[in-house]
């Protein structure tokens, strides 16, 4: 605990209620289209441009009595090696969108508490105090954007082969490496949606154990095909002190936080809303 919220809402309002619900956070999905944008999509770019290239090589090695893959392969090499410098600026684009989510929350923490308890922590909380979660959050996106690159160079590799193979025609081939590109840029949406979410959450419990909340509220996505799990926690108050559980906080009974938490399995986009007790 970083600084004791219950204490200093005491000495500013003398609240009479036994808790008070810090106002729930949702992030934009502006964020994940930004985070889509600037890292994952350009990612997947480089391999749609190489098609052409690498479809005309094909075909030019069907027309030989001697299969010779060799120039194929230069191909690749080539969009690999562009890849390799455009990752120069993923490392920073990532960094640049973390920083925009965590001042997005800050600035909505911030004014949450103010509004419910008349407390301005403005000058308390900064960027810092979340340092380790930011780090994980870009490292982690940062491993994402290049396994998507690396995916796309295994499947068109080893449909560039089966081609040759098989003797595919090249609008066949082209086809199929037209599809490698589509699943990834399918995957990398889904990928920086599910990451904004989980930076959120992480956000939400750094800022939560920060100001000495222990208790939080289950808010469920209101995805249309939920784990039903998590559909059934909604509104159910959670905490990790062992002290709580089993208290009585707003008619309703705490219990122990579970194990899959909010936002942690693939897909969650649910969100814990912070309760602070007296």
């Amino acid at each position: 605990m970083k600084y004791d919220l219950a204490q200093m809402t005491r000495r500013a309002k003398n609240p009479r209620r036994a808790s008070i619900k810090i106002r729930d956070i949702r992030t934009p999905t502006m964020f994940a289209g930004d985070l889509y944008r600037s890292s994952y999509k350009p990612a997947i770019d480089v391999w749609a441009e190489a098609i052409p290239a690498i479809v005309s090589e094909y075909s030019r090695t069907l027309g030989q009595t001697t299969d010779s893959p060799a120039d194929i392969e230069q191909k690749m090499q080539e969009a690999e090696r562009r890849f390799n410098l455009l990752s120069l600026t993923i490392t920073p684009n990532i960094q640049r969108w973390a920083l925009r989510v965590e001042s997005y929350f800050r600035g909505k923490w911030r004014a949450g508490i103010l509004s419910a308890t008349n407390v301005d922590i403005g000058t308390l909380i900064g960027p810092s105090d979340v340092r380790q979660t930011l780090e994980a959050a870009i490292n982690w996106n940062v491993a994402l954007v290049k396994d998507i690159s690396a995916e796309a160079q295994r499947r068109m590799t080893s449909i560039i082969y089966d081609g040759l193979r098989g003797n595919k025609p090249a609008r066949e081939v082209a086809k199929e490496l037209r599809g490698v590109v589509d699943l990834g840029r399918a995957r990398s949406v889904r990928i920086a949606s599910d990451q904004t979410s989980k930076i959120s959450s992480a956000l939400a419990e750094e800022r939560q154990r920060e100001a000495g909340l222990t208790v939080w509220e289950w808010k469920h996505s209101g995805k249309l095909r939920p784990r039903e799990t998590h559909k059934a926690r909604d509104g159910n108050y959670y905490s990790d002190n062992p002290d709580d559980v089993g208290k009585v906080v707003d008619g309703k009974t705490v219990a122990a936080s579970p194990e899959d938490r909010v936002g942690q399995l693939p897909g969650c986009a649910c969100r814990s809303q912070g309760i602070l007790t007296f």
